[in-house]
């Protein structure tokens, strides 16, 4: 963990930030592997049970407009698109192999976190879940806004950190935590609104 860390443009004091901070392992107490596209050192990362492949396509000249993530059936060989990468993408199976999270980072000043069911494929968009049951925090995600899939709490149920700053004056910082339940339910358990200091926004 860094004291002072900066991330996508702000400013994060005592918080582990990104991938690092999901969920850890329950038999080494390391963090899980994860795709970190399209600089990442892992290209394909394998379901709990092996069956399913997420991966990452590279641009090629002539082939395709730039990276993407796919994801493969181990089995059958069968594959589908998932995303074309604009900026990069962070992804990771959830302990019992049944979902998996894509977290877009689409540019400097946008996060969105997804969940998807591995097989049928629907996907859940966390952020969108967060604003429709928080109608406060409105003016917050219409500015830099990061909404990262923290950990897993349940099969059903992750924890979501969603922190930036806003873009009019006045500028606040904020950095939020929510509950969500894949059936639409959240719950907001902390919540720190501040404003900018001389080194940016820090929480």
């Amino acid at each position: 963990m860094h004291s002072l860390n900066e991330h996508r443009g702000w400013l994060i004091l005592g918080v582990t930030v990104g991938v690092a901070s999901l969920f850890l392992d329950q038999v080494n107490g390391q963090p899980p592997a994860s795709l970190d596209l399209p600089f990442g050192p892992i290209t394909r990362l394998a379901s709990p049970d092996g069956s399913l492949i997420l991966y990452g396509v590279p641009f090629q000249k002539g082939v395709n407009e730039g990276p993407q993530l796919w994801l493969e059936d181990g089995r059958t060989h069968q594959r589908q698109k998932l995303l074309d990468i604009s900026d990069s993408v962070s992804a990771g199976w959830s302990p019992d192999g049944m979902k998996f999270y894509v977290q877009d980072h689409s540019s400097s000043s946008s996060t969105e976190s997804y969940i998807y069911d591995a097989r049928s494929l629907k996907r859940v968009d966390l952020g969108a879940l967060i604003r429709k049951s928080d109608s406060s925090i409105s003016r917050l995600a219409s500015g830099h806004a990061y909404f990262d899939m923290e950990r897993w709490e349940s099969p059903e149920m992750v924890i979501v950190h969603f922190y930036g700053h806003t873009d009019e004056p006045p500028v606040v910082c904020f950095d939020l935590r929510y509950r969500v339940k894949f059936s639409g339910t959240t719950t907001k358990l902390e919540q720190h609104v501040f404003p900018p200091d001389s080194k940016g926004c820090r929480g």
